[in-house]
């Protein structure tokens, strides 16, 4: 659920573009015993759900997410930014302070003006170039820093490589870039946060503190313009150790959700199906509460977590699917859920074990027969790899190989690719699994079957995504063509758990 600079804001943008060009999936899917269905509403109707096997969720203790704010890094880490400009939407001014326990907006001052930036002035400390990664003891950094001709220091108790002095940031960065070095522009001494408008300051922080914050005047109900894109909840800016500042989200989880939505699944598509996307993301963001905790943040805001742009592509029925939804989690057993989602299985789901070396009873792969009543992304795709660039590919991973001359793939009973055994040129031989049968190899999906001709590899398959958990595309079936309702969907995707 790849940075936002390596993706298109709208995926399902894509998958409409794709609807016209793509065939048919029935020939993939006879050869694993998946019965094709074909397209339209009377095909639909052979296939009905048994709803008399569903688990009771009201035996079980089912209390309320404890998860009120959420906190989503926007820009970080090698995106963070050395200044960040917020606009209020509205036109009115901004409440400025911090999140205390990173959750509670504390109010310290306030301004009518409704545009405002955030940025860290050094205090005059001189500037370094800070080379990636950190190292186990103070003599293992000192003996990495003698091959860039640098110096060993600890830094927020971690040892780490500086290398150069510098009076400014451009300075040092121009050196960076021009000797390639690995790392980021580094102040020595903290200087100070501080918050300004039209090129005055107006706030600013105490000296040591590394984070602000600002909350439009309209409270949690207002909008704020950051990266062309417009945000419900607060902004915290956190200092880095690069001396860049961490940009942050802090939004209540609902408003979290309707931003989630648009972005994940059209706002276009049926109902139920967005219902039940908006109960997968609310659960997700629960269940990973605090995943990124080390950077300030609970989720990011691209697939590694969930995409989240804010408010732009949300309409009436997309905030509609998520009120009318607020609360309600995927259980199994009280328990809340470790949900996963996807564009398309092109035929069956896949065990969480053999995906995400998650082993939960309500992640088990099944035949998914809803998706084939409808045209969806992804239904048939073919890939050739010649044995050089898999072999790359796989290095690229940091395995030892060469050219690969064989190779053999290891199925489930549902038909999915879970493990690959490669042999190259020489002999070696070697044996991946999960999600890196499909990644590495730059495939669509675990869903593939494999033919060899001469030194190349054909990969067909049909599906897009992990097929662990949810098929959007077979969630989009079921409610438009089938008429199931968001319960149903949950249900059938997620064995044996159910919504409270």
């Amino acid at each position: 659920m790849l940075r936002k600079s390596a993706l298109l804001k709208n995926f399902m943008a894509l998958a409409a573009s794709l609807f016209l060009c793509l065939p048919d999936s029935a020939a993939f899917a006879e050869p694993y015993g998946i019965e094709p269905l074909e397209k339209g509403y009377t095909a639909a109707q052979s296939t009905q759900l048994d709803r008399s096997l569903y688990a009771d969720g009201s035996r079980y203790e089912n209390p309320p997410a404890e998860l009120e704010t959420v906190r989503i890094g926007i820009d970080y880490g090698k995106e963070a930014v050395g200044k960040a400009l917020f606009k209020n939407f509205s036109g009115g001014g901004f409440a400025l302070g911090y999140y205390a326990g990173g959750r509670s907006f504390i109010e310290l001052f306030r301004t009518e003006k409704s545009s405002v930036e955030v940025s860290f002035s050094a205090g005059g400390g001189s500037w370094h170039i800070l080379i990636d990664g950190e190292y186990e003891s103070g003599d293992k950094a000192e003996i990495a820093a003698l091959a860039y001709g640098g110096f060993a220091r600890e830094i927020d108790g971690k040892h780490r490589v500086l290398y150069g002095s510098y009076s400014s940031r451009a300075e040092a960065e121009k050196i960076r870039d021009r000797f390639r070095l690995p790392g980021t522009a580094y102040c020595s001494e903290k200087g100070r946060l501080s918050i300004s408008s039209g090129g005055e300051i107006i706030f600013s922080a105490e000296e040591g503190e590394t984070a602000l914050a600002l909350l439009p005047l309209e409270g949690e109900k207002g909008l704020t313009e950051y990266g062309g894109e417009r945000y419900h909840g607060g902004f915290e800016c956190a200092l880095n150790e690069a001396g860049m500042l961490n940009v942050i989200n802090c939004v209540e989880l609902e408003d979290y959700v309707k931003g989630v939505i648009p972005y994940e699944m059209s706002y276009a598509w049926p109902y139920e199906a967005l219902k039940a996307q908006a109960v997968c993301a609310r659960t997700y963001a629960v269940y990973n509460q605090d995943k990124y905790a080390e950077m300030g943040f609970d989720l990011t805001d691209d697939t590694e977590s969930q995409v989240y742009r804010g408010t732009k592509e949300a309409n009436e029925l997309s905030d509609s699917a998520v009120d009318s939804t607020a609360g309600q989690l995927v259980r199994w057993r009280g328990e809340i859920c470790e949900v996963y989602y996807f564009a398309s299985d092109g035929g069956a789901t896949e065990d969480g074990i053999n995906v995400f070396d998650a082993d939960r009873p309500y992640l088990t792969g099944k035949p998914d027969p809803f998706e084939q009543a409808v045209d969806f992304t992804g239904e048939s795709w073919s890939t050739r790899r010649s044995g050089e660039n898999i072999a790359g590919r796989l290095q690229s991973r940091g395995y030892e190989i060469g050219t690969v001359c064989a190779l053999q793939a290891e199925y489930s009973d549902t038909g999915n690719v879970i493990a690959i055994s490669f042999t190259d040129i020489d002999g070696n031989n070697l044996r991946i699994q999960g999600r890196e049968c499909y990644t590495t190899l730059g495939l669509s999906n675990c869903r593939f079957h494999i033919a060899q001709e001469e030194n190349s590899f054909t990969f067909a398959g049909s599906g897009w995504g992990h097929n662990c958990g949810m098929s959007q595309w077979g969630a989009n079936a079921m409610a438009s063509v089938y008429g199931y309702d968001y319960e149903d969907i949950i249900r059938f995707y997620f064995t044996g758990a159910y919504i409270a």
